[in-house]
């Protein structure tokens, strides 16, 4: 059995496949099959990823005759036929260094209570030429090589506030907690990723690399930014939010801060309406409503939108 399963999940990924497969292919690390799916791709998608049909390491092409509409799904349909005791999601418009894997089956071989790895990541436009004024890890010299979390304090400093795990390509993690994740992620279209996470580290210690061995690729394909146009970011990552909280049993006054902070963060978001805002602030205050800080952050957010807003 192979040590590690890549799964490549691809949709009209046509420029940048065959350079995302390559970077697999080329890994120090040779113990590893490769799955490539297709999601019914309009591009020339399905030759690129036929050409590679019959290489040593490719375990199985699977190219849909329909749209699913999910990516999530997508993994799902990878990680039913992965052979591996790692899973590595490699998204097919990304890349990575050629040193990724070895990196990161030594730490999780170093530490088997850890369920999850993850290495930072370079952004990358469309030509892969470095993005520099896009940095989402601030690493600095004073950096370690990698450091260990325990699963709450992962879960407490690097899941609540935010999905730090912001790209799958990052990642490598253990099949068998896969098989424990509820599957209400397969139903998200922005978000799952970040409850997927959750519900892994859930499980275990989590080993972050201060290392950037993944290139993660900025382009007009990409599906996030018109998701977080639509405001997805509040909609589906309030319900992982809240989540998270009740995972954690934080305290009333926790789960209020953590309100404000969105709250604050909605302020800031101009692309929905105020008819998205206020339906979005009524659920908001069915769930962080009941405490006098609360109360003064609906003000402040009435008086902000000019909206009749429902006060606990």
């Amino acid at each position: 059995m192979p040590k590690v399963s890549v799964i490549i999940p691809n949709y009209n990924h046509a420029p940048y496949l065959k350079q995302r497969i390559d970077s697999v292919l080329e890994q120090t690390y040779q113990d590893f099959e490769l799955i490539l799916l297709d999601d019914c791709s309009t591009d020339t998608s399905c030759k690129i990823l036929l050409s590679y049909e019959n290489h040593s390491k490719v375990a199985a092409v699977i190219l849909n005759e329909e749209n699913s509409g999910s990516t999530f799904l997508q993994w799902n349909k990878g990680l039913s036929i992965a052979k591996g005791e790692y899973i590595w999601i490699a998204e097919s418009d990304d890349y990575a260094d050629s040193s990724f894997l070895a990196n990161c089956i030594e730490a999780l071989s170093a530490h088997p209570e850890a369920v999850l790895t993850y290495t930072g990541s370079q952004m990358v436009d469309a030509q892969g030429q470095p993005i520099i004024s896009m940095d989402w890890d601030r690493f600095n010299k004073r950096s370690p090589k990698f450091k260990l979390f325990s699963s709450k304090e992962f879960l407490k400093k690097h899941l609540l506030w935010k999905n730090e795990i912001y790209n799958a390509s990052m990642v490598v993690f253990k099949k068998k907690c896969y098989k424990n994740i509820d599957s209400d992620f397969q139903q998200f279209r922005y978000c799952g990723d970040w409850l997927f996470w959750i519900g892994i580290c859930e499980q275990g210690s989590v080993i972050k690399h201060f290392d950037k061995l993944n290139f993660f690729r900025q382009h007009l394909l990409k599906v996030s930014p018109q998701a977080e146009k639509d405001g997805l970011y509040f909609t589906e990552g309030g319900r992982i939010m809240r989540t998270i909280i009740e995972s954690l049993e934080l305290s009333w006054y926790q789960k209020t801060v953590i309100g404000g902070r969105t709250l604050k963060r909605l302020k800031k978001q101009n692309t929905m309406n105020q008819t998205q805002k206020k339906a979005l602030l009524e659920a908001h205050t069915s769930y962080y409503g009941g405490s006098g800080l609360w109360s003064i952050l609906l003000y402040e957010f009435d008086k902000f939108f000019n909206l009749s807003t429902l006060h606990p």
